[in-house]
């Protein structure tokens, strides 16, 4: 197949999840064979010689996109990456709520009113798709579920440091740092926080949630070998989120051999099988006695990584992206 990608949303920083995703799949599928051209709107294509446009993220630009695209190509696929932190009956109120005439719109209403152009929606969860399905009145037929899949695996070391990491853009307020550190200075464990400060804003506001709290470091924004290094040291990884899509960065740490404490919110514990540690991201005491059980006694290694290469492998993730684009 020759397919298309689209970025449907602005990127402005490294290490964004969307790109992350969309370059996995690149990845996943010319190594089966398949031609994938990362599409742009500077170029002139000719959009009826592939045989999918997948789009990833979605805006009110992304609308355009698929207005233009469909007389030419109606083969779109969306995977609309939808981490929404309101209700079913929210998403559903605000898709529904636009008058076109009078140019009174939003993103979610404007994907809702093209919705029948496009072919699939592929989801990352079940979470997500009860989000699209129940909120935007996408037809359950329309809608597949494509996990993604963990970047990184090493043999599994029993051996770890007495350590929780933590990886993140760390001034993004749905990451939750903040609490985080405020676990670590009450329950006194080992904190080691690593990823992107955007803004000397973000940078002061994150040195000031750690202070001068001897037992917690920021490492920088790591290279791929000095955080595949921490992965495999790592006792725990924490990823306490009020928000969170799938959160890759856990996935890579339980195939990497770390025990994982989770949100219990959205989507990203479905890929868990219960061998994570859920906690209530709002509370400062179940994150920081979820990370410190797991750093004492317990654990769910090596089941855990087990759990994480037989089902989120990029291989399989390539299978089921075949299958649904096969099915358009």
């Amino acid at each position: 197949m020759k397919i298309a990608f689209i970025i449907g949303y602005p990127v402005t920083f490294p290490g964004n999840g969307i790109v992350s995703q969309a370059m996995t799949w690149k990845k996943g599928l010319e190594v089966s064979g398949h031609i994938v051209d990362l599409a742009d709107m500077w170029q002139s294509l000719k959009w009826e010689e592939y045989d999918i446009i997948q789009i990833f993220s979605y805006s009110e630009l992304t609308a355009d996109y698929i207005e233009a695209i469909a007389p030419k190509n109606p083969n779109i696929v969306l995977a609309p990456i939808l981490d929404p932190d309101f209700s079913i009956t929210a998403m559903k109120a605000i898709s529904h709520w636009g008058f076109a005439k009078l140019k009174l719109s939003n993103r979610y209403y404007r994907i809702h009113r093209i919705r029948h152009l496009i072919k699939r929606f592929l989801v990352r969860s079940d979470f997500e798709a009860n989000y699209v399905e129940k909120g935007w009145g996408v037809n359950k037929h329309s809608i597949v579920k494509v996990p993604l899949s963990f970047n990184y695996i090493t043999d599994f070391n029993c051996d770890r440091e007495s350590f929780c990491f933590h990886c993140s853009y760390l001034a993004d307020e749905r990451k939750n740092v903040k609490r985080l550190i405020d676990a670590a200075k009450k329950y006194k464990f080992q904190l080691k926080l690593a990823g992107k400060l955007r803004t000397p804003i973000e940078e002061q506001k994150v040195f000031n949630w750690i202070g001068n709290a001897k037992n917690i470091e920021y490492l920088g924004f790591l290279s791929k070998s000095d955080l595949l290094d921490i992965y495999a040291k790592a006792k725990v990884f924490a990823l306490p989120s009020t928000n969170e899509g799938v959160g890759i960065v856990a996935l890579d740490a339980a195939a990497m051999g770390c025990d994982v404490v989770l949100t219990n919110l959205g989507g990203p514990k479905e890929y868990y099988d219960g061998l994570a540690t859920l906690v209530n991201p709002y509370d400062i005491d179940e994150i920081g006695k979820g990370i410190l059980d797991n750093l004492n006694t317990k654990t769910s290694q090596p089941l855990l990584q087990k759990h994480i290469v037989e089902n989120y492998s990029l291989n399989n993730v390539t299978k089921l992206l075949e299958q649904a684009y096969l099915q358009v």
